[in-house]
């Protein structure tokens, strides 16, 4: 382990007490007081310091990381020591209507987690002109055979409950890692199918993303950049989707193994896309199967979420989505804070988060939904 640099008072800090041993006149003000104050100074700091370390050594252990060189070691110490402080400090402060605390991503700069474990998931220039005003009915559902327009999703008027937790039915996966490869679009996909072919009456089966990332020729399917709903017509055009057992994740883009594109675990008869800045519809949609969402990951408190309580935003929160998550529920009177809020399964492992999870604020003043999550909420059909 690299030794710690030696510890030095500001001097400003050392020109201050010499200025009160002058003021003071006092027969014991001494250099050997200097001295002693800096001494103790210096061995707070570096207590302080081996704690952090400890902390740090904790941090690596759970989280199976190592680095190449002491240095790295060093600076990837500097940016938790960081985003600790930041942590801490915001905790303390008692404003927020949740917690921070460590994640996966607690080495790493705000500049490197957004461009290692977000994307680029803009709307398509077709989606952003579309009208906030409609119906469910309007929702358009596409098919392997096309669109079809105002064929509807089920009408609002129809009551929906109170709450759905689709895990607490058995429908939902655990949480899973993308990994540096920012597929985040094909995991809020698989979500979405792996829990509506449960509901439907069939297993409860881990599906593959990476399937999604190295054969979905419907749209832009890399590691960067994808769409759910490209996913969720792709599949529909295989007539399936293989099982993670039969087409492992590997967290980067290959050759498209179409050998085992015939294996279908799980299929899907379309998609459908909901109108836009309606998060009525969405509820009415979530009461019946889980739906994929964009959102907008890019403030630093959402990089470093651990739960206990609902996920407003922050100020760098915007409708500039650049992440895909899957609505598995919803709920009224959160136990921690009281508020309306939805469930949404991340793709950040189950060390992020609320074991994965994430309660997002519901029914928000914006209709856009917090972060833009209501702005392009889609979900699959089944045969």
């Amino acid at each position: 382990m690299a030794s710690s640099p030696p510890f030095r008072l500001p001097l400003a800090v050392v020109l201050l007490l010499a200025i009160i041993c002058v003021l003071l006149a006092s027969p014991s003000c001494h250099a050997d007081d200097l001295t002693a104050t800096m001494t103790n100074e210096h061995e707070k700091e570096h207590q302080l310091m081996m704690m952090m370390m400890d902390r740090f050594h904790r941090w690596m252990a759970t989280h199976n990381r190592s680095y190449a060189s002491a240095d790295e070691k060093l600076r990837r110490f500097e940016v938790y020591r960081s985003n600790m402080e930041f942590i801490e400090a915001t905790n303390r402060n008692g404003s927020l209507t949740f917690k921070l605390g460590e994640t996966p991503f607690t080495d790493l700069t705000h500049e490197e987690f957004l461009a290692t474990y977000t994307g680029d998931v803009r709307l398509p220039p077709e989606r952003r002109g579309m009208q906030d005003d409609s119906d469910e009915e309007d929702a358009v559902i596409t098919t392997s055979a096309g669109y079809v327009a105002g064929a509807g999703a089920g009408r609002r008027t129809v009551a929906v409950p109170e709450s759905v937790d689709w895990r607490k039915e058995g429908a939902v996966t655990p949480a899973k890692h993308q990994g540096q490869c920012a597929a985040c679009w094909a995991f809020a996909a698989v979500a979405a199918i792996e829990s509506l072919h449960k509901i439907k009456g069939g297993d409860l089966i881990s599906l593959s993303e990476q399937e999604l990332v190295d054969c979905d020729d419907t749209g832009e399917a890399t590691c960067s950049k994808g769409y759910s709903d490209d996913a969720f017509l792709w599949v529909s055009k295989n007539k399936g989707i293989a099982s993670d057992l039969i087409y492992p994740y590997v967290g980067h883009k290959e050759s498209c193994k179409k050998q085992l594109l015939g294996v279908h675990n799980a299929t899907v008869r379309g998609v459908v896309t909901l109108p836009e800045n309606r998060e009525d519809l969405i509820m009415a949609a979530v009461a019946r199967q889980p739906v994929a969402v964009v959102f907008d990951a890019g403030d630093p408190l959402f990089q470093n979420y651990r739960g206990n309580g609902v996920y407003k935003g922050g100020t760098g929160c915007s409708t500039n989505v650049n992440h895909a998550l899957t609505i598995v529920g919803y709920g009224t009177n959160h136990p921690d804070t009281g508020e309306n809020y939805w469930i949404a399964k991340n793709s950040y492992g189950n060390l992020w988060g609320d074991n994965g999870f994430v309660y997002l604020a519901k029914d928000t003043a914006d209709r856009t939904g917090v972060c833009g999550l209501a702005i392009w909420p889609t979900f699959p059909t089944i045969r």
